[in-house]
């Protein structure tokens, strides 16, 4: 697989086709928004989804790691769809979980949808800051350090050939960053919604994830001021 290198904050990070992010001399690998088992909360809904989407997750979460062998590992919240999730992962599921985090030093910052929930043995934090930058869940418009965030599931729109293209990506301004979903069941939300109007200007950097290679947008991230707000999903 390409990654596409980039500099913030004084440092340099690989952007991975998967939606992870890293930090080489760190030896720290970022992913957030995994959503382990959320296709088994919608089954109280009524709502019944192939119960795979952990499963999935975890083996491209494994490949990543065994691809770029970091020593350390940052979540970066909404690891669990729900504080439930734990008790509804399959043994086998819950055993992959615990072999990726008792194999290397593992940092966890609490989400919206898993605060306060870590599997037996772990320990989370509301904030991680390290080589000054803040890694937090959702994103502080009124903190300007510098700031590596998840929560949104950003996904930008291109055009090409007269097509409309849609895929996750990263967004990057001068302070900060804001990784894509890394789990296989994530929605996604238009970068030019008002939810993100702290990622709007003229050098913001886009880029979205291929099969195999991350691809940089034209610079720039305006509103669309044609659509609504949408929630992603």
């Amino acid at each position: 697989m390409s990654n596409r290198s980039t500099d913030f904050a004084g440092h340099g990070f690989d952007m991975h086709p998967s939606g992870a992010l890293f930090w080489r001399d760190a030896s720290l690998l970022i992913v957030g928004d995994l959503h382990l088992e959320k296709g088994s909360s919608y089954h109280r809904s009524g709502q019944f989804l192939p119960p795979y989407d952990t499963a999935q997750t975890l083996a491209r979460l494994v490949q990543v790691l065994t691809e770029l062998a970091p020593r350390r590992l940052l979540f970066l919240g909404d690891v669990f769809h729900d504080g439930a999730a734990w008790t509804r992962m399959v043994p086998q599921d819950r055993q992959t979980l615990l072999d990726i985090t008792e194999a290397r030093d593992t940092i966890w910052v609490e989400g919206n949808h898993d605060q306060s929930f870590v599997p037996p043995g772990h320990r989370a934090c509301a904030v991680h800051e390290e080589g000054g930058i803040v890694f937090r869940h959702i994103m502080d418009e009124a903190d300007q350090r510098p700031e590596i965030s998840a929560h949104y599931h950003p996904a930008g729109v291109v055009s090409h050939r007269g097509a409309r293209l849609r895929r996750p990506c990263f967004v990057q301004t001068s302070t900060r960053i804001v990784v894509p979903a890394f789990g296989v069941l994530t929605g996604g939300l238009d970068c030019r919604d008002a939810a993100l109007a702290a990622l709007h200007g003229t050098t913001t950097r886009l880029f979205l994830l291929g099969a195999d290679s991350v691809f940089a947008a034209p610079q720039g991230l305006v509103p669309d001021t044609a659509r609504r707000h949408r929630r992603r999903g």
